[in-house]
């Protein structure tokens, strides 16, 4: 029974562990790449949609990540998902570079987190791409094995190709190695930009291990017994330990109870789910999940508001008469990821958005988007070019949507225009997105409260597929 949960949970690995999870995989490819037989990864497949890990495909004979995934994922990020987007920004923001967050993964690691540079040449990453060159900084990093990579300043160093790339591990409270934090840039760059990049690694590092040691801190546990007391199969019980372990570290016996499962299995489960690499540690220190799960909602975050995400952004738009965009954060910039264009009036049309970033202070959806950061976090971050007056409005207008959960703004650069935004929430509980209301001031104003309630309906949605 063991090697089928082994067999199970390397599926989702492999379906999960995509840069875009969303895409439909065929059990043919999932045999292949697992060595398996065809009838065995059907069996598999069809056992782990039940359980919401997979989900079958448009395509005939194919999966995609389930939500039950995506909600793993989301919860076990959940703790320190705001430190991280924190840190990340401000490192991104000091160094001007690609700033990444990995997670070890077997001999490498794969990152769970990106903000790329937004340089015209640029070193890229992205969130899924798994680093095995045991030359690289950064697996270096994640395993530990420094080689002959030159460490400064507690951050490890390497060249590959005509990149550069500095990392440093972050340790848990335990001392154990639980991501990377590093930064690429260019060769051409590296004299000037190498030492703004170990210090802002080096401070982001420091940052995010004292968030980890208060999420830990705070973390309560759920007991999850009662609805765990009939698990029905093996995958089922091994869904319920990753469950219990996405809420924090935990002992055996305490998972075991939480999972309604006996001792004795509950410690084969954890074993084999320690033997894919899903959960580590020991029952001295505490079982938790890997952090490589983390980059399942990420990565499944963009193709999903781009593909189901586009439809209701569609209906939202023919529904109200109005032009509705939906952005996402790139760093301190807006980036616009769907768009329905309608007319706002006779003679007029709005310009199209599509796939253009836009300075966070000005975008529609920017003072949504940062709803997760508090106001001295903001203060700190915000961009140097703006005036006092401008970062204080901006800051006003982020306190407006944390109070009132909408944002109407009357845009000041564009003159008879109104935009109405609300948060996308993901399945970490973070702010993933704005969903915008766009149109003429004179068509707004005497809808207001009309057109408030529909951006908020469209976010509620969105953020139901995010999981």
């Amino acid at each position: 029974m063991s090697a089928r949960v082994e067999s199970g949970l390397r599926v989702v690995q492999l379906v999960g562990a995509r840069v875009d999870p969303t895409a439909p995989m065929q059990v043919g490819a999932i045999a292949r790449e697992l060595g398996l037989g065809l009838s065995t990864a059907s069996r598999l497949c069809a056992s782990l949609q039940e359980l919401g890990l997979l989900e079958r495909a448009d395509d005939y004979g194919a999966y995609r990540l389930g939500r039950a995934a995506i909600r793993l994922s989301g919860v076990a990020a959940a703790p320190i998902a705001r430190a991280a987007r924190l840190e990340l920004t401000r490192a991104a923001l000091h160094s001007g570079e690609t700033v990444c967050l990995a997670a070890p993964d077997g001999e490498g690691a794969r990152m769970i987190a990106v903000i790329e540079s937004g340089w015209t040449l640029h070193a890229p990453a992205e969130v899924a791409e798994q680093v095995v060159e045991r030359d690289s900084a950064i697996v270096a990093a994640a395993t530990g094995a420094l080689g002959d990579l030159s460490v400064a300043g507690g951050c490890v160093e390497s060249r590959i190709g005509r990149v550069v790339e500095i990392a440093a591990p972050v340790l848990d409270p335990n001392g154990d190695r639980i991501a990377v934090l590093a930064i690429r840039l260019p060769l051409y760059r590296a004299e000037r930009g190498a030492p703004r990049a170990r210090r802002a690694i080096r401070v982001a590092r420091r940052n995010l291990e004292r968030a980890i040691v208060a999420a830990r801190a705070a973390t309560t546990t759920a007991d999850v017994r009662a609805a765990a007391a009939a698990a029905t199969s093996a995958l089922d019980a091994s869904l319920r330990i990753l469950t219990h372990l996405a809420g924090g570290a935990d002992t055996l016996a305490s998972t075991a109870r939480a999972a309604g499962l006996r001792l004795d299995r509950a410690r084969r489960l954890v074993d084999t789910c320690r033997g894919v690499g899903l959960v580590l540690g020991d029952d001295r220190l505490g079982l938790r999940l890997s952090w490589q799960v983390h980059g399942w909602y990420r990565a499944a975050l963009n193709p999903t508001l781009a593909g189901a995400g586009a439809l209701a952004v569609s209906q939202a738009a023919v529904s109200t008469d109005t032009c509705v965009f939906l952005t996402v954060l790139q760093g301190l910039r807006s980036r616009t990821l769907v768009e329905h264009l309608e007319p706002l009036g006779e003679g007029l049309r709005m310009r199209p958005w599509l796939g253009r970033v836009h300075p966070i202070v000005g975008s529609d959806g920017g003072p949504t988007m940062l709803l997760d950061l508090e106001a001295e976090q903001l203060a700190e971050i915000f961009p140097a070019r703006f005036s006092d007056h401008e970062r204080g409005v901006f800051l006003a207008q982020v306190e407006r949507v944390a109070r009132e959960g909408v944002l109407t703004i009357e845009s000041v650069d564009e003159l008879g225009i109104t935009s109405i935004s609300a948060p996308v929430i993901d399945a970490s509980g973070t702010v993933a997105a704005a969903a915008c209301i766009v149109g003429a001031t004179e068509r707004v104003r005497p809808r207001r409260s009309e057109l408030e309630a529909a951006v908020r309906e469209l976010a509620a949605q969105l953020s139901a597929l995010l999981g």
